[in-house]
Parts: structure tokens; C-alpha cells; sequence
């Protein structure tokens, strides 16, 4: 490649980790849902790599994804466009999807002197392909309609076996956390499965999906719920997928594989929350033979070393030992 064909090309190519916008929408009006779309659509991630809008009675949670390589390839670069945004927008609640790809020029619709005809990459094909298709909706009309339906209708899939309160920064009053419990025996559960599975290939490095034909797995469900036009109204806060091996001679040995917390509600505690409660339903459940993780991340490490510490504190371990080199 010649000198003046590198610094064309170099010229439109773009960070994929940064171009990429992932949204959580909710929204009590198709009209409320629909300008704050529009007003979101225009603006960048602040510097703390996420931001909240308020739009007409609609709310829009806007981050970017750690990693982009399990669908724009190991050097996570797009080639071919300026002014690149490529949006993938979830009913904050429900997890009904709108994907959309918008871009200010595209190499291969320019006129150019160039002795070869560069093209730009496809961009909408691989992330379809990691979409629920039974999610997606087709335009952003559509999209606004299921948003608005959702936040006042959906409901998580599941049992509810925990219930925990966050004192919020913003208003100074107490938010309700519900944990559920579900197993891909329901149907309708396999297929919200299918919706949330595609934020782990964004922030678990080496994620894959699992198999949901296996009756072993548990999963783990966290929601923020508010109260919004006098009816209760769910976010997506994180998950977790647990499987059940088998332990000789007659009990389970569970092991934690896909434990995530989106970004806007990390360093919140949530993590810990629910890591505590699968811990201490681990404890108490006989059949249970102890708990493993598989292949856990750095910060997972450092989030249930705290935990176990603050247990074994609780449970009086520590009491009696003696330190052993005198602090003299």
C-alpha cells in the first residue's frame, strides 16, 4: 500500500469500542420515547463513559461496551465511514431491541482518484447476527410503542427471592433492587435469555453463549424498580448464569460462569448483593456441595475476596488467633 492510499484509509477507520452506543430506554409516552431518541441519538458518551437523559417524560442510560471483538474482529476497528454511530438500543425493562447504524460519509458512496475502489465494512450483519431476532424491532417508531408499553407492563420473568434498597445520589430516597431466580424450562424465559446474552460478548472477555437446552442452568436476574406514572417500572441491572455439575456421591457443585452488572449501576454494591445471596442459598441448600467460579475477572476476585472477609468476620472465624510474628 502506497503512501497516499495508507493515509486515506487511516483516515476512516474508527475505535469500534467507541463507536458503538448501547441505551437503556424507558419512556410512559411513544411521543416522550421518540424526541429523546432523537435528542440522544445526536450526543456522545461523557467522559465518565455513560450518561442519563431526561427527554419529555422518557429516560435514555447511554454507555459504551469494554470489548467489540467477538463481532468487529481482534483489532476492534470499522473501516469506511466518518461520523460512525452504531446504536443498539434495549427497552430498559423488557430488553425489546432497535439497532440502527448511522454515519456523516461512507468511503465507498465518495468520489475519489484512487487506483483501487476501497469498500467499507459491514457493520449491520454481525451484530444482527448476535441479536434476538424476535426482539428486534424494525423501526424506531416501533421501538418507541414497545418502550412505552413495556415500562408500565413488563414484569421479570421468574421467582423473586430477594428484595434490597440503594439510597439514591440524585434524589436522596431509597430504590428497590429485586432479585429472580429462572431456569430455561419456561420458554418465555429462554427467549429474555436470548436478549440479555448478547451484553455479555461486550463485557466479559471470552464470553460465549451457553446452551440453553440444558436443564442445569440457573440464572440470576437483578432489577432496579421505580415507581413512574403511579405503576411500578423494572431496569436491567445485571445477572448471573450458575451450573449445576454433579458431586459424588449425591449432591450439586454449582459453579458461577456469566456474572455481570451493567456499567451504569456498577460500584453501587449490586454485585456484592447478589453475589452474597447466591452464596448464602448455596450455604443453606444441602444439596449443595460448595460454590466455584469459572474463569472469574480480576474485579470478580477482589469483589468476593471483600465478600468472604465480611463473612468470615461475621461468623467470629477470626476469634482466638493469635497473630503469628509478634507485632514487637
Amino acid at each position: 500500500m502506497d503512501a497516499a492510499l495508507a493515509a486515506t484509509a487511516s483516515q476512516w477507520a474508527a475505535e469500534a469500542n467507541s463507536a458503538v452506543f448501547l441505551q437503556l430506554v424507558s419512556g410512559e409516552t411513544v411521543e416522550g420515547v421518540l424526541r429523546a431518541l432523537d435528542t440522544d441519538l445526536s450526543q456522545d458518551v461523557d467522559e465518565e463513559d455513560e450518561h442519563e437523559e431526561e427527554e419529555g417524560g422518557a429516560d435514555i442510560i447511554q454507555f459504551h461496551p469494554t470489548f467489540t471483538y467477538p463481532i468487529y474482529g481482534e483489532h476492534e476497528r470499522v473501516f469506511g465511514y466518518k461520523g460512525l454511530r452504531i446504536s443498539l438500543s434495549y427497552a430498559a425493562g423488557s430488553l425489546a431491541t432497535y439497532f440502527d447504524v448511522s454515519y456523516q460519509k461512507r468511503i465507498d458512496q465518495m468520489e475519489t482518484s484512487l487506483p483501487v475502489q476501497l469498500r467499507a465494512d459491514d457493520v449491520d450483519t454481525p451484530m444482527r447476527k448476535m441479536l434476538s431476532s424476535a426482539a428486534l424491532c424494525t423501526t424506531k417508531a416501533e421501538f418507541a410503542k414497545r418502550v412505552a408499553r413495556d415500562t408500565h407492563e413488563f414484569r421479570p420473568l421468574g421467582r423473586k427471592v430477594h428484595e434490597y434498597t440503594r439510597v439514591s445520589e440524585e434524589s436522596g430516597e431509597g430504590v428497590v433492587y429485586e432479585i429472580y431466580e429462572s431456569d430455561f424450562a419456561s420458554g418465555e424465559f429462554r427467549e429474555y435469555h436470548r436478549r440479555m446474552q448478547t451484553l455479555v460478548l461486550f463485557y466479559i472477555e471470552g464470553a460465549q453463549f451457553i446452551d440453553d437446552s440444558d436443564d442445569r442452568w440457573r440464572v440470576f436476574t437483578v432489577f432496579e424498580r421505580l415507581v413512574i406514572g403511579g405503576q411500578a417500572s423494572y431496569t436491567l441491572v445485571g445477572f448471573c448464569t450458575m451450573y449445576q455439575f454433579f458431586s459424588w456421591p449425591d449432591q450439586k457443585r454449582p459453579r458461577i460462569s456469566q456474572f455481570l452488572v451493567l456499567p451504569p449501576f456498577q460500584g453501587q454494591g449490586h454485585g456484592s448483593e447478589l453475589y452474597r445471596y447466591i452464596y448464602q442459598t448455596v450455604l443453606r441448600n444441602a444439596e449443595y456441595a460448595d460454590l466455584t467460579v469459572e474463569d472469574p475477572s480480576e474485579a470478580f476476585d477482589d469483589m468476593r475476596d471483600r465478600n468472604d472477609m465480611r463473612y468470615l468476620i461475621q461468623q467470629d472465624a477470626f476469634a482466638g488467633l493469635d497473630i503469628p510474628v509478634s507485632p514487637a
